[in-house]
């Protein structure tokens, strides 16, 4: 009766103690963990004194030995713990498959079956300090915790009621950061359970010591080792303990560390599986790699040993197993902050950025195989390619990161993980997935055979890496094609007029790689290419051309399978180069959001044919950009600049032609349908203009000079056909016939010097420069024939006959469809020409008659007067020219000129020097006077006619004094002209009879 009475004494005034003032806090201290020599007991982990180290024995990297972790609470203001967490170092592993997992711990206990451990607490209760042993447990783990301790603290017999014994659940969760353990002890209990209800009394914790077992010959009862050691010795292992109060809910942090040694001891002998061991050749597909370790112990009791721990992995991927460029396509990478590195939380990575999955076995749960993803991660400076691994079971939940290096000459892959944490695994398994739309990561070789993988696998514990390799086989290797396909659309088709021109190629999947290519335009189809400024060449090899210089756009699909990745570019004219006349530069930009593989250039140059039409010749394709090959599928050209491209003027059926290369070497061509619409709405109109004769060539006998000009406005449909009669009175001297060129000669640009009779000069719209060349006689097709005629432009050739009758005809026909708007030829007088007089030039009236054909199919002809130059005066009746030029201080030109001949005048014309030119063709006819015998006349008016002032009186009307009158506004200077210069101005005199006499005056220029 009496101890019942002090008791309750006793808990009344424990009672009153704890319900004071909230306590100050509590601090956890002198922490003790670390393993356990062999055979040691529950009382050496008690007993362990604070920075002590275990012995060599204790501490042999991957050996199973019973683990002490034992601390002090020291708590002040009667405060009390309520939450542990002890945090192992990383590579501390139990096993929670070592014993049976207990279901009735809370209700009724377990059996030693389920015994992982000891406990030992010291606790206060009715103010009495008292020490209380127990056991760990090995309980039922919840489904999303990987395992589960029961702490069961005997109960404690106070002389009060049936006490209790303390229970106390820790679950365990991996930490993220490290795979390292944390075990959790919350709501630690502050009152002791005997039966009491409210009137229970306090209890306080005041120290506890934990001995997590190791081994099966310590522990009988275990079914296997249960804690491992970590199998790294250069770095501390390090245990954290943090509690937090029930009161003050302040937390109170303390570790303890120790030094695993002798891992030289540990074993590691991975090894590697792949696949699939069979595959298709050149296709994308799935592919894996599977890292086995085995989970077996090596030696026996005390000194078994489990496998090292993987750190680095450089898994080797052979040369041909490329990575695929459509697995770009809509990928977004995932960045590291998506990804949470160190949350224990699933991944928030787009779903577009998944490119595998992992499958993770490990013995902690056996006969499971946990799983994860691999995703795409943001690319890092100097690092394009990063892949994030995840284990994403809420039991294990792992965070990798790696990256992937690809050899830029062979472009073999090889993916790197670095620093992985120890934790165990009997395989790991990446798996690089084919979603079947073309996405696939991987893209098979090409070549069938075997092909080895190697990995590069770098225990913890410091030992040397092993390389354990495997391979697969490729098969169904198709016989080799190259059969590219090429096709041409123009937006608007009308002959002559402006054309948006796509040009497209193709490499069917499978087929051989495309190393380069040529296309052929034919004649007229083509750009203009003084309309646009061209790039400078080292500019645009630097992909540093102006907007100026953009003709279109281009698109590249790369990759294999069904869903190539298409990659934007922009095409830009340059200046020629390598013998082109100008060149393309196709500019590609690679970056898409998951790659940027930098601005690819791709040069063209423009090659001018003999027919004129325009090949495009690509450099070599670039096959590997950063060691990811680029498998060309289609390469589709748009030049689309208003204005450039012109199409042809001829509506026949025409093709572009293309040429292909392939890395191998083999070639193939193919080719696609062009034609023009519409030849019927183009105009056609060439005009000629003729000159013959100079001073002393235009008696009879002589040989004159020849000067025929042939002009076109722009828009107007090429000449496909001209046939040019030569004045009666002209003829061929055929002694002077006698050096020809062949047409060998011609094509190698040698003809021989005696061939050349003439030059020739032509301009085109097409290019930026007139083209210029010789005229030369060349070697009739039949024996005895007259010699016909060549013009060598140097880029084109052109060839006609020539005919004697009436008169001399020359034909030049299968003129290319290019358009001319000037061609001038002229042809040498002199005692060497090849044309002789049969009449004196100046007592005629010379015509030309020219026929046309175009290429539309359109024709034309004209018959026009020709101007003799180099008569004498007494041939043109005594003429004599008189003239003032004034008005050039002020910039402000006039001129008067005052034709008197003894014979009738009827007209002028006025070449102008080269510092003069027209203000404008109105100011011309509204402001020039002519005075004819001295009187003004307004009958007529003075025109611009083929680059002169011309003023011709009505018929029936002459003179032999004419006076003509340019006043201020009618002429403009071209260049400065210096007071007192002289000018020299070519007068034609038109008589009364039709013929013109040429006289140069020079005069000198008045203020």
């Amino acid at each position: 009766m009496g101890r019942w009475i002090v008791g309750a004494a006793a808990t009344c005034c424990a009672l009153l103690s704890f319900a004071g003032p909230a306590a100050a806090n509590v601090n956890v201290a002198n922490v003790v963990a670390r393993p356990l020599d062999p055979g040691a007991g529950a009382s050496d982990c008690a007993n362990a004194s604070p920075g002590g180290a275990p012995s060599a024995t204790a501490s042999a990297a991957g050996t199973h030995r019973d683990f002490c972790i034992a601390f002090d609470l020291n708590a002040t203001g009667g405060d009390d713990a309520q939450k542990m967490n002890i945090s192992l170092p990383a590579g501390v592993i139990g096993d929670p498959t070592a014993a049976d997992q207990c279901t009735t711990f809370t209700a009724s206990g377990c059996g030693t079956a389920s015994q992982v451990g000891t406990v030992r607490a010291n606790v206060t209760a009715l103010g009495i300090p008292m020490d209380i042993n127990g056991v760990v447990y090995n309980l039922k783990a919840a489904a999303d915790q990987p395992a589960l301790l029961g702490i069961q603290l005997n109960p404690l017999d106070i002389g009060l009621g049936s006490p209790l014994p303390v229970r106390l659940q820790s679950p365990i969760r991996v930490r993220v950061a490290d795979a390292g353990l944390d075990s959790v002890v919350n709501d630690v209990p502050r009152v002791l359970d005997v039966g009491f209800g409210s009137l229970n009394p306090a209890i306080q914790m005041n120290s506890m010591a934990l001995t997590l077992w190791g081994t099966k010959t310590d522990h009988s009862s275990l079914d296997k080792p249960f804690i491992a050691l970590p199998t790294r010795c250069d770095v501390d292992a390090t245990t954290s303990i943090a509690v937090t109060s029930y009161d003050s809910k302040t937390t109170s942090n303390a570790t303890s560390s120790f030094r695993p040694t002798a891992c030289d001891q540990v074993p590691f002998t991975p090894s590697l599986e792949v696949g699939p061991t069979t595959t298709p050749a050149d296709q994308p597909g799935e592919a894996s790699a599977k890292l086995i370790i085995p989970t077996a112990d090596t030696g026996t009791g005390a000194n078994a040993r489990r496998q090292a721990y993987l750190k680095d992995v450089d898994l080797k991927l052979p040369a041909g197993l490329a990575l695929n460029p459509p697995l770009a396509n809509g990928l977004e990478p995932c960045t590291p902050e998506q990804f949470g590195f160190g949350i224990d939380a699933p991944p928030g990575c787009p779903a577009s950025s998944e490119m595998g999955r992992v499958e993770f076995v490990t013995p902690l749960f056996p006969g499971q195989t946990l799983t994860g993803k691999v995703y795409f991660g943001t690319p890092r400076p100097g690092v394009p390619l990063v892949n994030f691994i995840s284990v994403e079971d809420p039991r294990l939940r792992l965070k990798l990161g790696g990256f992937a290096t690809i050899d830029p000459d062979t472009t073999a892959i090889t993916a790197h993980f670095t620093d992985q944490p120890q934790v165990p695994f009997e395989s790991f398994k990446f798996v690089y997935t084919d979603p079947g739309n073309g996405r696939a990561t991987l893209t098979s070789p090409t070549t069938c055979g075997d092909y080895s993988v190697t990995a590069d696998m770098t225990p913890w514990n410091g030992a040397a890496l092993k390389s354990p390799s495997n391979t697969f086989k490729v098969v169904d290797c198709a016989p080799s094609v190259f059969a590219p396909e090429l096709g041409v659309s123009v937006l608007n088709a009308q002959a002559g007029g402006p054309a948006a021109l796509t040009v497209h190629i193709g490499r069917p999947d499978k087929n051989l790689r495309l190393q380069d290519a040529k296309v052929s335009l034919p004649p007229g189809l083509t750009g203009r290419l003084p309309s646009v400024p061209a790039c400078e060449v080292d500019a645009a090899r630097a992909a540093q051309c102006p907007d100026a210089s953009l003709v279109g756009s281009a698109k590249v699909a790369v990759g294999t399978g069904p869903a190539p990745l298409n990659l934007p570019g922009k095409v830009y004219l340059t200046k020629g180069f390598d013998g082109g006349i100008a060149g393309l530069a196709v500019v590609v930009n690679t970056k898409v959001p998951a790659l940027d593989l930098g601005t690819v250039v791709v040069m063209n140059k423009l090659l001018l044919r003999p027919d004129t039409g325009i090949d495009v010749q690509t450099s070599s394709l670039p096959q590997t950009l950063q060691g990811i090959p680029t498998v060309y599928r289609a390469i589709d050209l748009t030049i689309d600049r208003p204005g450039f491209m012109q199409n042809a003027t001829s509506c026949a059926a025409q093709t572009v032609n293309g040429s292909f290369t392939a890395v191998s070497g083999t070639t193939a061509a193919a080719s696609a349908p062009y034609q023009a619409t519409g030849c019927d709405k183009l105009p056609f109109g060439p005009k000629l203009s003729a000159t013959f004769g100079s001073k002393g060539q235009t008696a009879k006998g002589t040989h004159p000079p020849l000067s025929v000009t042939i002009t076109q406005a722009d828009g107007q449909a090429a000449m496909s056909k001209t046939v040019v009669s030569l004045p009666a009175g002209l003829g061929i001297d055929l002694k002077n016939l006698s050096s020809v060129c062949t047409d060998a000669q011609l094509n190698g640009g040698t003809c021989p010097a005696g061939s050349k009779i003439g030059t020739v000069t032509a301009n085109t719209p097409l290019l930026p420069g007139a083209l210029s060349g010789g005229a030369y006689l060349m070697q009739s097709a039949k024996p005895g024939a007259l010699p016909g005629i060549a013009l060598d432009l140097g880029l084109v050739r052109l060839r006609g006959t020539v005919a004697l009758g009436t008169r001399v005809v020359t034909t030049f026909d299968g003129i290319p469809d290019v358009p001319l708007s000037k061609l001038v030829l002229n042809l040498t007088g002199g005692p060497k020409g090849a044309l002789v007089t049969s009449t004196d030039l100046c007592t005629s009236t010379p015509t030309v008659e020219s026929q046309y054909g175009a290429h539309s199919g359109a024709s034309g002809k004209e018959t026009v007067k020709a101007t003799v130059v180099g008569c004498s005066l007494s041939a043109a009746s005594g003429l004599t020219i008189k003239g003032k030029l004034a008005g050039l201080k002020k910039k402000k030109p006039t001129l008067s000129l005052t034709l008197t001949a003894s014979k009738a005048l009827k007209g002028v014309r006025v070449k102008l020097p080269s510092t003069l030119k027209l203000a404008s063709s109105k100011s011309l006819g509204k402001s020039s006077k002519v005075l004819l015998g001295g009187k003004r006349y307004k009958s007529t008016k003075v025109k611009w006619s083929s680059g002169k002032v011309s003023f011709t009186a009505a018929k029936g009307k002459s003179t032999k004094k004419l006076v003509l009158s340019l006043p201020k506004g009618v002429l403009k200077l071209k260049k400065a002209v210096k007071v007192g210069s002289k000018q020299t101005f070519t007068v034609y005199a038109l008589t009364s009879a039709g013929k013109l006499v040429s006289v140069k005056v020079k005069l000198t220029a008045g203020k």
